[in-house]
């Protein structure tokens, strides 16, 4: 309602005629008062009479009003409240109020017969409308509870108005930082340098952004390439715990160079060793050969022993022999002195000669046993090279059989007989020099170990796919695949020559059929229609030379266009010139058999030609596209466009001659526009609807031709009847040659998002 629609007005709302009974506990109070609230009973406007009172104009109030109504027969507001009318504040007698409270039913059940119904407990119903409410405390009805809420109510206006003179308070500091922040802004704003440096500085700061971002994308790389590291470090270092737990050695590298030094140490010691053993074993004949010689010699010493002895007997017997003689004989002594002086020189010389054959006796004993050490020496390493040639050889033989070197090498021929080293030594040396550029370090092995591993799972996967098998049997050089084709392991190269024998004989049998159904067809069809095209193509050709006869140029210079078989030396099919001439000039249904047979092997051979063409391509590795399909092949094959080229010929001093020969630049020019606009005019003269538009597009048009050149092209167009759409970078068409013209400006500006059309129109 409207905040004055009460003023003036006799009576007074519900709440303040009325109090509860004394009997009505807080929590019924609170209900009670609730459910009148709820159901707009609490705030209704009672009169005096309790009748429903008109506006003027009999109008109805916009506001609730108490009405009288019969007294309900069950228990009413009367039970609960009771009249406590202020004293001169109101004109509502306390019979009225006590009626109206009689008219409405109160209880914990619903009244079924009452209009209107309240429940302690906050429900409610006015005729078919119900709900519920409930509040802490009555604050409405009765003085004391006004009172209470009043007081309350100032209680919380007093902390209000505090919080808001505290809040005020702050406000007001706020205010005068922000006068004072005011002053400083302005301040700094009158004080403050031009915005030049301050643009320079934001784009600076974009630009170390950037760097930051890119600084931060190499940091997060490098982040990840650090954990990588570490992620490699820890596999690293737990490698090393178990390698070194496995090794019984230390984990830590300041332990390892003690172990270094003392593996040194046994090094070398066992080096020692082997050069002592091997001393040894060198030294030990000669030893026993000095053992051998010293036993010699100890026996030759007691013979020589047992012979001095002899001879000092005999010595004494002879000189006792001698004193007898030289007594008795005298003279003749001398002569034997001289004769025993002779012979114990000769007996001197062949003592040396003795002690000089006994010396050269024990040298070539010496050199006996080392040649004797040497000899078995060569025999045992004789033995071991002959066993590994024979295991080698043998090795060899078994590689062999494993049908890895044939698949490798399907041009060596294997050894038929016995495998003795000449044939298994010829094998081996053929396979180094046929393998002698392949490279057989780590690398290339890990590489080739990778590559068999996918190709052997490509060619499973893709024979599988097939209902074929590839098993793989590991063997001492790798694995051996044997592919299983018609219930038979075959091998790979085998089974592979095996399928190109049966695709050449099938190519044959195919090249058989097909050419003679080719032959059926190419006298029946193609031939045909080749004719057809060909004789369509002169008549085109006709008609454009007809367009150029009828407009020559304002200099009078007249062109031509002609439609010449190209060379076989240009790429032209064998035979073409021929056949050419009878496709041109004789109908197919007066070929003779020579005509047919002529015009049969140049078809035949473009189509081997360009059979030949696709399978090089699919042979060099250009992949399938490079030949196309079957009917792409004969397309390209029977396109009689590919067996011809065009000529431009211009008239000059009444002889047709080259386009290219001596010319200006604006000549050659005319010479390739105009047949242009007039094979364009031939093939719109071909339609049946003369209002058609003749529409030409020419995209950068007469670039390179001067500008009395394009008012001449101008008056060509014209002549031939066209209409043109062109562009170009700085051509506007305003030529007197042409009747009208619209143009098109296009331009645009830096920085500007957008192109503007100037519209223009030349008459």
């Amino acid at each position: 309602r409207a905040a004055a629609t009460r003023d003036g007005r006799s009576g007074a709302p519900l709440w303040q005629l009325i109090d509860f009974q004394a009997h009505v506990h807080p929590a019924a109070r609170a209900g009670l008062e609730a459910a009148l609230e709820a159901a707009g009973l609490l705030d209704a406007w009672v009169t005096p009479d309790g009748a429903l009172v008109l506006a003027q104009g009999n109008t109805a109030w916009h506001d609730s009003q108490w009405t009288t109504r019969p007294p309900t027969r069950s228990a009413s507001l009367a039970g609960w409240l009771h009249a406590a009318i202020p004293a001169g504040s109101s004109s509502v007698p306390a019979a009225t109020l006590e009626h109206l409270l009689a008219s409405v039913a109160c209880g914990a059940e619903d009244a079924a017969d009452a209009e209107a119904w309240v429940a302690p407990d906050g429900r409610f119903r006015l005729g078919s409308l119900a709900g519920s409410w409930a509040k802490p405390t009555a604050i409405y009805i009765g003085f004391a509870a006004r009172a209470a809420a009043r007081a309350q109510r100032l209680a919380e206006i007093a902390t209000r108005l505090d919080e808001l003179s505290l809040a005020q308070a702050a406000l007001n500091v706020q205010l005068d930082q922000l006068k004072s922040a005011r002053q400083q802004a302005e301040h700094e704003w009158r004080s403050a340098p031009q915005d030049q440096p301050l643009h320079k500085a934001h784009t600076e700061a974009a630009a170390r952004e950037r760097e930051f971002q890119q600084t931060r994308s190499r940091l997060a790389q490098a982040d990840a390439l650090c954990r990588e590291a570490e992620q490699a470090a820890a596999a690293a270092r737990e490698t090393l715990l178990r390698d070194a737990a496995d090794l019984r050695l230390p984990a830590a590298a300041a332990e390892l160079p003690a172990i270094e030094e003392a593996l040194t140490q046994f090094n070398d010691a066992q080096y020692r060793l082997v050069q002592a053993v091997q001393e040894w074993r060198r030294a030990l004949p000669e030893w026993q050969q000095q053992q051998l010689r010293q036993a010699q010699a100890e026996q030759a010493q007691a013979k020589a022993q047992q012979h001095l002895a002899t001879t000092r007997i005999e010595a004494e017997e002879a000189a006792g022999r001698y004193q007898v003689l030289r007594d008795a004989v005298g003279v003749a002594v001398q002569t034997l002195r001289q004769q025993l002086a002779d012979t114990r020189a000769a007996v001197t010389a062949a003592d040396a000669a003795h002690k000089a054959a006994t010396e050269a006796l024990r040298l070539a004993g010496e050199q006996r046993a080392i040649a004797s050490a040497k000899a078995e020496a060569a025999d045992i390493a004789l033995q071991q090279r002959l066993q590994a040639r024979s295991d080698a050889v043998a090795r060899l033989q078994r590689f062999a059989q494993s049908s890895l070197l044939s698949s490798a090498l399907p041009e060596i021929e294997l050894p038929a007989g016995p495998w003795t080293i000449d044939p298994a030594l010829t094998l081996a040396r053929k396979a180094e020099q046929a393998l002698a550029h392949l490279k057989d370090d780590d690398d290339s092995w890990a590489r080739v170990q990778r590559q068999t591993a996918e190709d052997l799972q490509e060619l499973q996967r893709a024979l599988s796919a097939l209902g074929h098998q590839a098993p793989a049997e590991p063997s001492d050089w790798g694995l051996v695949v044997h592919i299983v084709y018609q219930n038979r392991p075959e091998r790979p190269d085998r089974l592979a020559a095996r399928l190109a024998d049966e695709i050449a004989q099938r190519s044959e049998l195919l090249s058989a059929k097909e050419r003679a159904v080719l032959e059926n067809h190419l006298q029946a069809e193609i031939a045909a229609e080749v004719q057809r095209l060909l004789q369509a193509a002169e008549k085109q050709v006709a008609a454009i030379n007809k367009e150029l006869h009828k407009r020559p140029t304002t200099t009078g210079v007249r062109y031509r266009l002609q439609w010449l078989p190209l060379a076989e030396a240009d790429g032209a099919p064998v035979g073409l010139e021929a056949a050419r001439q009878r496709l041109l000039n004789t109908g197919a249904d007066l070929w003779s058999a020579q005509d047919r047979r002529v015009v049969g092997a140049m078809l035949q051979q473009r189509i081997q030609a360009e059979r030949e063409r696709a399978d090089s391509g699919l042979g060099s590795g250009l992949g399938r596209d490079a030949g196309g399909s079957l009917i792409e092949q004969l397309a390209r094959a029977l396109d009689y466009r590919r067996w011809h080229q065009f000529r431009v010929q211009r008239l000059q001093d009444g002889q047709w001659k080259k386009l290219s020969g001596p010319a200006s630049s604006g000549e050659r020019a005319l010479g390739l526009t105009v047949p242009l606009f007039a094979a364009i005019a031939s093939f719109y003269s071909q339609g049946s609807y003369v209002h058609a538009p003749r529409l030409m597009l020419l995209d950068e048009a007469f670039a390179g031709i001067d500008d009395a050149a394009r008012a001449h092209c101008m008056g060509l167009i014209r002549q031939f009847d066209l209409d043109f759409v062109i562009t170009s970078e700085r051509e506007w068409g305003c030529y007197a040659e042409l009747p009208g013209v619209a143009i098109c400006q296009l331009q645009r500006r830096e920085g500007v998002d957008a192109v503007y059309v100037s519209r223009w129109a030349w008459d």
